[in-house]
């Protein structure tokens, strides 16, 4: 059971997020963004260092109520699915949650809802079908 969860969300355009990879020369703060959005993947809990930084560079954070926490638990945990399918776009993590358990992060997941990819730490459960079986639109709702 989760005992806090943040989410943080980046309002950007995809135009935009290109423009500003083109770019020469890049603000400290767009490189942070585009590291974010396209770049950066942690793979594991310790790499959640990036988290103090978020509203620094524009990600807006909201606090989950304990009311969604049922339904976050019914996506966020491994299950077989009928139909499991893989995306080839490049992945825009606009969406980046943050577990947290007595004031420790505990767990991540930065999420792209265009193209049903995500990357999730603090977890030894097997994610690689994650979001299947409708969970996506499930979260969505949820988040926004």
């Amino acid at each position: 059971m989760f005992v806090k969860v943040e989410h943080y969300f980046l309002k950007i355009d995809e135009d935009k997020i290109w423009e500003m990879e083109e770019k020469a020369n890049k603000t400290e703060k767009e490189n942070r963004q585009l590291e974010l959005l396209i770049q950066y993947t942690p793979d594991k809990l310790s790499d959640t260092i990036f988290v103090k930084d978020l509203e620094k560079i524009d990600f807006v954070k909201t606090e989950i109520k304990a009311d969604k926490f049922e339904q976050l638990n019914k996506i966020f945990c491994e299950r077989k699915h009928k139909e499991a399918y893989a995306m080839a776009c490049i992945a825009i993590y606009r969406d980046i949650l943050v577990f947290k358990k007595d004031n420790k992060i505990i767990g991540t997941a930065k999420i792209c809802f265009e193209c049903d990819q995500n990357v999730i730490t603090g977890t030894t459960l097997n994610t690689s079908e994650f979001g299947q079986s409708g969970d996506y639109g499930k979260l969505y709702k949820i988040l926004h």
